[in-house]
């Protein structure tokens, strides 16, 4: 496949990362007993047995999402490699990709209510993976794209600070969604960013407009 057509698939594929956050919000509202986005984890929508506390009827949806954004998170990653930087470096970002896809699909496989160890071994590799991928992200990209490392760090950061809070036991379910959410953010925007790419220079080539030398700083990331 042409590299400009695989970097538009992969795009697209991570720009479908905004539907997770439609799907969580409809399980959520579906929930018979009342869902609290404070108090209650994000694995909790995808338990698949009620009890008198927690009944989530929409639990396969949350499962199905779980498992597609872990694929979605792989097959981006896989379209943009050869934006990452050659050698060790490069492949150890591809590496945390991939174990954070699998690791993501597999929080849909193993819901908490089948067993808190199996569902825990299933989400801890993607729960520290994904903020060394963005730190190693935010560093490679210091020298050559400024405005992208700063995005990565600020993900990074956030991600960093909510696991902190988490340990803690401050608010799960806020400080759970500060783990995990800038991830999925991150790629949701720069998937986003990489498919109107296309239209963005068309438009200025038919407007005449000098290219700016800052206009792609989103679209290697």
């Amino acid at each position: 496949m042409d590299s400009n057509l695989r970097h538009l698939a992969a795009g697209g594929a991570w720009t479908l990362v905004f539907a997770y956050l439609v799907a969580e919000l409809l399980t959520a509202t579906a929930w018979r007993t009342g869902y609290s986005f404070r108090h209650d984890t994000i694995s909790d929508l995808g338990i698949t047995t009620c009890t008198p506390n927690l009944c989530s009827p929409l639990h396969l949806l949350m499962n199905a999402t779980f498992v597609a954004l872990g694929l979605l998170t792989i097959l981006g990653a896989l379209g943009f490699r050869d934006f990452l930087p050659r050698g060790t470096r490069g492949w150890s970002v591809l590496a945390l990709a991939v174990i954070i896809g699998l690791s993501t699909a597999a929080t849909g496989v193993f819901p908490s209510n089948d067993g808190i160890v199996v569902h825990g071994l299933a989400v801890l590799p993607a729960l520290v993976s994904r903020h060394i991928v963005l730190i190693l992200l935010a560093v490679w990209l210091w020298k050559q794209r400024r405005l992208a490392a700063v995005w990565s760090a600020l993900c990074a950061s956030t991600g960093i600070t909510g696991t902190v809070l988490l340990t803690i036991g401050l608010q799960v379910g806020i400080t759970e969604r500060l783990v995990f959410y800038p991830l999925p953010t991150w790629m949701a925007v720069t998937g986003a960013a990489i498919v109107i790419s296309p239209v963005r220079r068309s438009l200025r080539h038919r407007n005449q407009i000098p290219a700016n030398p800052f206009a792609n700083v989103d679209l290697h990331c």
